[in-house]
């Protein structure tokens, strides 16, 4: 939200003054730099984590078959919480689609 209000103002500045050299290039870039890690800090933020309960309950199979995934290198987690292992629900999902698309062939 502040980087929204700080591009608004940063905009207006520059629509405020007549152009000179390579200001509007500088702040061109500005901009371009500023909306990149909006953009950067959004996917980061969307990214979900999973304890392996929910991982239990997405994938419908039990702590065990989770356990042995992971022993095998299936299934990598990125963390622990206690000793609970933190998986990224993407790589979940990925390792789902992979797996059902194996079992197609």
């Amino acid at each position: 939200m502040k980087q929204e209000k700080f591009l608004e103002i940063v905009t207006q500045l520059a629509s405020a003054f007549q152009p000179e050299n390579k200001t509007d290039e500088k702040l061109d870039l500005l901009l371009s730099k500023l909306e990149n890690k909006d953009s950067d800090s959004a996917k980061s933020e969307k990214e979900e984590h999973l304890l392996i309960a929910e991982v239990c309950e997405l994938t419908k199979k039990k702590r065990t078959t989770i356990w042995l995934w992971r022993k095998k290198g299936l299934l990598t987690p990125i963390g622990q919480s206690g000793k609970s292992p933190i998986y990224r629900k993407s790589d979940v999902l990925n390792y789902l689609y992979n797996s059902a698309k194996q079992s197609r062939v």
